[in-house]
């Protein structure tokens, strides 16, 4: 009986016309703000009898919604015409169809973070359906840093150290745009590769206006001379290890920090390491030391005396007007980081601080957090 069902099985499969060449269990990873091609090639063979017709071709999202998954149209492409959902125009396209009509790759970008997430390619042809699912990670994340000494005190070329000294490159603009699609709001402006100075404006307010007035949008003061002073955009690539959190009975100073993180075979996370983390799914509401002598904490989903009501970063700032870092020998818990050897990372291991802590001298009012 087995071999008949397996019999009936391969007539089946050799009657079809219609196959699919399945990608796997891989997913595809590519970083914020590049394009990525998502495969689905197929092959097509005539059947004696059957008339000519075109395959349908259809691009879904898959979105899991109350237990239960839910395709969200993408694209669907038949008879040399391809329509586009609303939410996906401009961004995607067939590049190969109809003139190679057995690839269906679809061409995503540029990435946002919030395109990660599994796809689904159907190829219909009569009574003939083949389908495929490719899992598409968008690593990176893009950050805003303001040094330690107070708000607007970076060079272009101090901007560029301040993102390497927190495993980042400084932002492109690209970064910055894809970012402001999926909901990144700040009003404090930063320097960019392209040494231009922007910022991400979602909800228009007085002061956040820029060049555009009460429109959203990510303001524009154009390519400024390296020697004035702003903050800065950083992106972080990919984390390449772990970020944990340590959190002890009698919290630490910067140094107990630090030789706490070593005593675990670990060094204090950068910045951009424990924005990665966050971005990873990392939720902590508990402040914690990091490398550059600042204070932070990651929070995936905001809940009271956590520092806000949407997702992110927080910041402890010494002043209340969100400048300076806390005095070293202030007590926080920790964030080490745990990886892959780099030169930053070498550093860090030797004891070393990479930031210059001139910390304003004044007295501090009361911490103030982001």
């Amino acid at each position: 009986l087995e071999s008949l069902l397996l019999l009936v099985l391969w007539l089946a499969t050799a009657e079809k016309g219609l196959h699919m060449q399945k990608v796997g269990s891989g997913s595809v990873r590519a970083a914020l703000a590049e394009l990525v091609a998502l495969p689905c090639l197929f092959s097509l063979r005539p059947r004696p009898g059957a008339t000519r017709e075109a395959p349908r071709i259809k691009w879904t999202k898959v979105r899991t919604a109350s237990g239960q998954r839910q395709d969200l149209p993408i694209l669907v492409a038949k008879d040399n015409v391809v329509r586009v959902a609303k939410g996906w125009q401009g961004r995607v396209s067939l590049p190969t169809y109809p003139r190679h009509r057995a690839n269906a790759t679809l061409l995503l970008g540029p990435l946002r973070a919030s395109d990660s997430g599994l796809y689904r390619c159907q190829v219909v042809r009569g009574i003939e359906d083949e389908q495929d699912l490719v899992p598409l990670e968008v690593t990176g994340v893009v950050f805003h840093y303001r040094a330690a000494l107070d708000r607007y005190s970076l060079t272009f070329a101090e901007a560029q150290e301040a993102c390497r000294l927190n495993s980042a490159t400084i932002a492109a603009p690209r970064h910055l745009q894809a970012a402001f699609e999926d909901g990144f709001d700040n009003c404090d402006a930063g320097w960019l590769s392209d040494r231009t100075v922007r910022y991400p404006i979602t909800q228009s307010r007085p002061g956040c206006y820029g060049d555009r007035s009460s429109l959203p949008g990510v303001r524009n003061y154009g390519r400024r001379d390296p020697r004035e002073l702003y903050d800065v955009y950083c992106f972080a690539r990919e984390l390449g290890g772990e970020v944990f959190y340590v959190g002890l009975a009698r919290r630490l100073t910067l140094a107990g920090a630090r030789a706490q993180c070593r005593r675990q075979g670990a060094v204090l996370a950068s910045v951009g390491q424990l924005h990665l983390a966050w971005h990873e799914g990392l939720d902590q509401c508990d402040p914690g030391w990091l490398a550059d002598g600042s204070v932070r904490y990651p929070i995936q989903t905001p809940r009271r005396r956590c520092g806000g009501p949407a997702p992110g970063v927080r910041t402890v700032y010494r002043f209340v007007n969100r400048t300076g870092f806390p005095a070293p020998g202030e007590r926080f818990d920790a964030y080490c980081f745990r990886g892959m050897c780099e030169d930053h990372g070498m550093t860090l291991a030797l004891g070393l601080v990479p930031y210059p802590q001139k910390l304003p001298t004044s007295n501090p009012k009361e911490l103030s957090l982001m």
